[in-house]
Protein backbone atom coordinates (compact mmCIF):
# COMPACT_ATOMS: atom_id res chain seq x y z
CA UNK A 1 0.00 0.00 0.00
CA UNK A 2 1.42 3.40 -0.93
CA UNK A 3 1.79 6.24 1.54
CA UNK A 4 -0.80 8.98 2.06
CA UNK A 5 1.22 11.86 0.58
CA UNK A 6 0.95 15.58 1.34
CA UNK A 7 -0.73 16.14 -2.01
CA UNK A 8 -3.44 13.59 -1.20
CA UNK A 9 -3.74 14.93 2.34
CA UNK A 10 -4.41 18.44 1.02
CA UNK A 11 -6.94 17.16 -1.50
CA UNK A 12 -8.67 15.17 1.25
CA UNK A 13 -8.77 18.27 3.49
CA UNK A 14 -10.29 20.40 0.71
CA UNK A 15 -12.97 17.78 0.02
CA UNK A 16 -13.95 17.68 3.68
CA UNK A 17 -14.02 21.47 3.89
CA UNK A 18 -16.36 21.58 0.88
CA UNK A 19 -18.59 18.93 2.45
CA UNK A 20 -18.71 20.89 5.69
CA UNK A 21 -19.24 24.36 4.23
CA UNK A 22 -21.71 23.73 1.39
CA UNK A 23 -25.45 24.18 1.75
CA UNK A 24 -26.33 21.94 -1.21
CA UNK A 25 -27.02 18.24 -0.65
CA UNK A 26 -25.70 17.11 -4.03
CA UNK A 27 -22.41 18.95 -3.60
CA UNK A 28 -22.01 17.61 -0.06
CA UNK A 29 -22.67 14.04 -1.22
CA UNK A 30 -20.18 14.34 -4.06
CA UNK A 31 -17.46 15.74 -1.76
CA UNK A 32 -17.98 13.04 0.90
CA UNK A 33 -18.06 10.35 -1.79
CA UNK A 34 -14.78 11.60 -3.30
CA UNK A 35 -13.16 11.78 0.16
CA UNK A 36 -14.35 8.26 0.94
CA UNK A 37 -12.94 6.93 -2.33
CA UNK A 38 -9.60 8.65 -1.63
CA UNK A 39 -9.47 7.15 1.88
CA UNK A 40 -10.48 3.72 0.52
CA UNK A 41 -7.59 3.87 -1.92
CA UNK A 42 -5.25 3.82 1.07
CA UNK A 43 -7.34 1.30 3.03
CA UNK A 44 -8.54 3.82 5.62
CA UNK A 45 -11.84 5.09 6.91
CA UNK A 46 -12.71 8.78 6.72
CA UNK A 47 -11.86 9.20 10.39
CA UNK A 48 -8.48 7.51 10.04
CA UNK A 49 -7.63 9.61 7.01
CA UNK A 50 -8.70 12.78 8.80
CA UNK A 51 -6.60 11.92 11.86
CA UNK A 52 -3.60 11.15 9.70
CA UNK A 53 -3.52 14.69 8.28
CA UNK A 54 -1.22 15.99 10.97
CA UNK A 55 0.74 12.77 11.62
CA UNK A 56 3.96 14.07 10.08
CA UNK A 57 4.04 17.15 12.32
CA UNK A 58 5.66 16.83 15.77
CA UNK A 59 3.22 16.39 18.63
CA UNK A 60 2.87 19.38 20.95
CA UNK A 61 4.11 19.02 24.53
CA UNK A 62 1.39 18.30 27.03
CA UNK A 63 0.56 21.23 29.33
CA UNK A 64 2.09 21.14 32.80
CA UNK A 65 -1.17 21.91 34.54
CA UNK A 66 -4.41 20.40 33.38
CA UNK A 67 -6.78 23.02 32.06
CA UNK A 68 -10.55 23.04 31.92
CA UNK A 69 -10.54 23.13 28.13
CA UNK A 70 -9.85 19.93 26.31
CA UNK A 71 -7.89 19.96 23.12
CA UNK A 72 -10.07 19.82 20.01
CA UNK A 73 -9.98 16.67 17.95
CA UNK A 74 -7.84 16.66 14.86
CA UNK A 75 -10.17 17.67 12.04
CA UNK A 76 -13.42 18.09 13.98
CA UNK A 77 -15.05 19.42 10.80
CA UNK A 78 -14.32 16.16 9.01
CA UNK A 79 -15.81 14.13 11.82
CA UNK A 80 -18.89 16.37 11.94
CA UNK A 81 -19.31 16.17 8.17
CA UNK A 82 -19.10 12.38 8.30
CA UNK A 83 -21.70 12.19 11.09
CA UNK A 84 -23.93 14.65 9.23
CA UNK A 85 -23.66 12.56 6.06
CA UNK A 86 -24.52 9.40 7.99
CA UNK A 87 -27.55 11.08 9.54
CA UNK A 88 -28.79 12.33 6.16
CA UNK A 89 -28.34 9.11 4.25
CA UNK A 90 -28.59 6.10 6.55
CA UNK A 91 -29.76 3.87 3.69
CA UNK A 92 -26.33 4.12 2.08
CA UNK A 93 -24.83 2.14 4.96
CA UNK A 94 -24.53 -1.60 5.18
CA UNK A 95 -25.26 -3.60 8.33
CA UNK A 96 -21.65 -3.26 9.47
CA UNK A 97 -21.77 0.55 9.53
CA UNK A 98 -19.20 0.91 6.77
CA UNK A 99 -19.84 3.04 3.70
CA UNK A 100 -21.50 1.13 0.88
CA UNK A 101 -19.01 -0.44 -1.51
CA UNK A 102 -19.70 -1.07 -5.16
CA UNK A 103 -19.00 -4.35 -6.90
CA UNK A 104 -17.67 -2.64 -10.01
CA UNK A 105 -16.55 0.71 -11.32
CA UNK A 106 -19.64 0.75 -13.53
CA UNK A 107 -21.94 0.70 -10.49
CA UNK A 108 -19.93 3.46 -8.81
CA UNK A 109 -20.10 5.52 -12.00
CA UNK A 110 -23.85 5.01 -12.24
CA UNK A 111 -24.26 6.08 -8.61
CA UNK A 112 -22.13 9.18 -9.25
CA UNK A 113 -24.22 10.01 -12.32
CA UNK A 114 -27.45 9.62 -10.34
CA UNK A 115 -26.09 11.96 -7.63
CA UNK A 116 -25.05 14.47 -10.29
CA UNK A 117 -28.46 14.33 -11.99
CA UNK A 118 -30.17 14.81 -8.62
CA UNK A 119 -27.96 17.81 -7.84
CA UNK A 120 -28.68 19.31 -11.27
CA UNK A 121 -32.42 18.80 -10.79
CA UNK A 122 -32.21 20.42 -7.35
CA UNK A 123 -30.41 23.39 -8.91
CA UNK A 124 -33.03 23.69 -11.65
CA UNK A 125 -35.83 23.43 -9.07
CA UNK A 126 -34.22 26.26 -7.09
CA UNK A 127 -34.24 28.35 -10.28
CA UNK A 128 -30.48 28.58 -10.82
CA UNK A 129 -30.95 28.29 -14.59
CA UNK A 130 -33.73 30.91 -14.80
CA UNK A 131 -31.40 33.50 -16.32
CA UNK A 132 -30.31 31.11 -19.07
CA UNK A 133 -33.92 30.20 -19.83
CA UNK A 134 -34.95 33.88 -20.05
CA UNK A 135 -31.96 34.64 -22.28
CA UNK A 136 -32.74 31.70 -24.60
CA UNK A 137 -36.41 32.73 -24.80
CA UNK A 138 -35.43 36.33 -25.59
CA UNK A 139 -33.02 35.23 -28.34
CA UNK A 140 -35.66 32.90 -29.84
CA UNK A 141 -38.22 35.73 -29.82
CA UNK A 142 -35.75 38.08 -31.50
CA UNK A 143 -34.96 35.50 -34.20
CA UNK A 144 -38.66 34.84 -34.84
CA UNK A 145 -39.32 38.57 -35.06
CA UNK A 146 -36.41 39.02 -37.46
CA UNK A 147 -37.72 36.19 -39.66
CA UNK A 148 -41.16 37.81 -39.79
CA UNK A 149 -39.76 41.22 -40.66
CA UNK A 150 -37.46 39.74 -43.30
CA UNK A 151 -40.21 37.74 -44.95
CA UNK A 152 -42.53 40.77 -45.09
CA UNK A 153 -40.01 43.34 -46.20
CA UNK A 154 -38.08 41.56 -48.94
CA UNK A 155 -39.32 40.06 -52.13
CA UNK A 156 -37.74 36.88 -53.38
CA UNK A 157 -34.64 37.59 -55.51
CA UNK A 158 -36.14 36.14 -58.66
CA UNK A 159 -39.17 38.39 -58.36
CA UNK A 160 -36.96 41.42 -57.71
CA UNK A 161 -34.91 40.63 -60.84
CA UNK A 162 -38.10 40.30 -62.94
CA UNK A 163 -39.37 43.68 -61.73
CA UNK A 164 -36.04 45.32 -62.59
CA UNK A 165 -36.06 43.70 -66.04
CA UNK A 166 -39.63 44.80 -66.81
CA UNK A 167 -39.60 48.31 -65.38
CA UNK A 168 -36.07 49.58 -65.97
CA UNK A 169 -33.64 49.90 -68.83
CA UNK A 170 -30.75 48.55 -66.71
CA UNK A 171 -28.29 46.11 -68.24
CA UNK A 172 -28.03 42.54 -66.98
CA UNK A 173 -24.69 43.38 -65.33
CA UNK A 174 -26.25 46.36 -63.46
CA UNK A 175 -29.24 44.30 -62.35
CA UNK A 176 -26.93 41.54 -61.09
CA UNK A 177 -24.92 44.10 -59.10
CA UNK A 178 -28.09 45.69 -57.69
CA UNK A 179 -29.74 42.40 -56.73
CA UNK A 180 -26.48 40.88 -55.46
CA UNK A 181 -26.73 37.80 -57.65
CA UNK A 182 -24.57 36.33 -60.40
CA UNK A 183 -25.28 37.59 -63.91
CA UNK A 184 -26.42 34.07 -64.89
CA UNK A 185 -29.46 34.39 -62.59
CA UNK A 186 -30.43 37.64 -64.33
CA UNK A 187 -30.08 36.06 -67.77
CA UNK A 188 -32.13 33.03 -66.69
CA UNK A 189 -34.98 35.28 -65.49
CA UNK A 190 -34.78 37.29 -68.71
CA UNK A 191 -35.17 34.08 -70.76
CA UNK A 192 -38.04 32.87 -68.57
CA UNK A 193 -39.82 36.20 -69.07
CA UNK A 194 -39.33 35.92 -72.82
CA UNK A 195 -40.73 32.35 -72.85
CA UNK A 196 -43.76 33.39 -70.78
CA UNK A 197 -44.75 36.19 -73.20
Amino acid sequence: MSEFTDKHRQRFRRLLEVAHSTTFDGEREAAISAATRLADTYGMTLREAAGMAEASEPKPKPPRRPTAKTKPEVWPEAYQAQKFQEALHPRQKTDGGQARKFDSDLEATKADKLRFDKAMQDAIDRGLDADERRRAARIAAMEASARKRTSRRWRPRAEFIRVLLKETQMTAREIAATAGVPIYDVLREKLLLRDAS
